[in-house]
C-alpha cells in the first residue's frame, strides 16, 4: 500500500539549522530530524512512506518568489512542493501569476505565522484570486505552539471566509484546528468543500473523538499528516494504524486519498 505524508517541512540546507533551533525554542517541541530535505527523505525510508507532500511558508512578503522558484527547481520525485504567498505583499497578483506559471495549485498559509485573519475583509479580493485560479488554500488551522492566544486560523474564522466565498477549496490542517476540535466540528466538519489532514491530532485528542470526526466527516476527505520533522512520521503511521478502522478507509486515510488529491488539485496532473 502506497503510504503518503500530506503535511511535511524542510528548510534549505544552509538555513535548516537556524530555523529549527529558533522553532524549537519557540515551540517547546523537538525536532525529530534536522529539517533538510535529505532528513525527510531518510525519514520516509524509515517509515515506508513513498511521497510527501511538503507545505513551505513565506513568513514575509519578500521571501514569496524566491521561496517559489526554489520549489521548483528541487526536481525530487518523492517530494512535492505546494506553493507559497502572502495575502499582505503589495504584489501578490503577480506572486499569484508567477506561481501559476510554476506549476503550483496550491498554496500554505499560516495566518499566526503571516499575521492575518482568514475572514479579514481586507483580504477578500486575494482569495478570490485565488479561488478563480482554482488554487486550494492549505490553512494551518487552530492553535499554534509557538504562538499565544489570540490564534489567527480558528475554524471559525475559515469557515466565514468558505462562505463569503463559495468554490474556495480548502484544505483544514490538524484535523481542522489543532485544540480547538470542538469549534472544528461545529463549523468544518462534514463541509463537503474542506479535506482535513490527521497532523499533530494523535496524542493530543483522543482515539475516538479522532474516528468519529473521520466519520462525521467522510473518510474521503481526510488525509495522513505528520507534520515531520516535528512528529516522527514512523510513530505516526502507528499510530493511525492503532486506530483500527476499516481497512479500506485506513487505505484511503494513508495514501489513496492524497494519491487523488495530488493528482487532481494540490498539484497538476502530468
Amino acid at each position: 500500500m502506497e503510504i503518503i505524508d500530506a503535511h511535511t517541512h524542510f528548510f534549505p540546507d544552509q538555513v535548516a539549522a537556524g530555523a529549527i533551533s529558533r522553532l524549537e525554542a519557540s515551540s517547546g517541541e523537538k525536532a525529530f530530524h534536522d529539517g533538510t530535505l535529505a532528513g525527510l527523505l531518510g525519514s520516509m525510508d524509515k517509515a515506508g512512506i513513498a511521497t510527501s507532500l511538503v507545505l513551505p511558508v513565506a513568513t514575509n512578503p519578500e521571501k514569496v518568489s524566491s521561496l517559489n522558484r526554489f520549489s521548483a527547481s528541487l526536481g525530487q520525485e518523492r517530494v512535492v512542493m505546494a506553493g507559497a504567498l502572502h495575502p499582505r505583499s503589495l504584489s501578490w497578483r503577480e506572486e499569484l501569476d508567477e506561481m501559476l506559471e510554476l506549476g503550483f495549485r496550491s498554496l500554505k498559509l499560516h495566518p499566526d505565522y503571516q499575521e492575518f485573519y482568514p475572514d479579514d475583509p481586507e483580504l477578500l479580493p486575494f482569495f478570490a484570486a485565488v479561488r478563480d485560479a482554482g488554487v486550494t488554500v492549505i490553512f494551518h488551522a487552530g492553535a499554534d505552539l509557538s504562538y499565544k492566544p489570540p490564534y489567527g486560523g480558528p475554524p471559525a474564522r475559515i469557515a466565514r471566509l468558505m462562505d463569503s466565498l463559495p468554490g474556495l477549496r480548502v484544505y483544514a490542517t490538524h484535523m481542522g484546528g489543532f485544540r480547538m476540535w470542538d469549534e472544528a466540528e461545529r463549523c468544518l466538519v462534514g463541509r463537503e468543500d474542506v479535506v482535513l489532514d490527521t497532523s499533530f491530532s494523535f496524542g493530543y485528542m483522543p482515539a475516538e473523538r479522532i474516528r468519529s470526526i473521520i466519520r462525521d466527516h467522510g473518510a474521503d476527505r481526510v488525509m495522513f499528516g505528520s507534520d515531520s520533522p516535528w512528529l516522527d512520521q514512523s510513530e505516526q503511521v502507528a499510530k493511525l494504524r492503532r486506530l483500527a478502522l476499516e481497512s479500506e478507509t485506513e487505505e484511503k486515510i494513508l495514501g489513496r486519498n492524497a494519491r487523488r488529491l495530488l493528482d487532481g488539485w494540490i498539484v497538476p496532473a502530468e
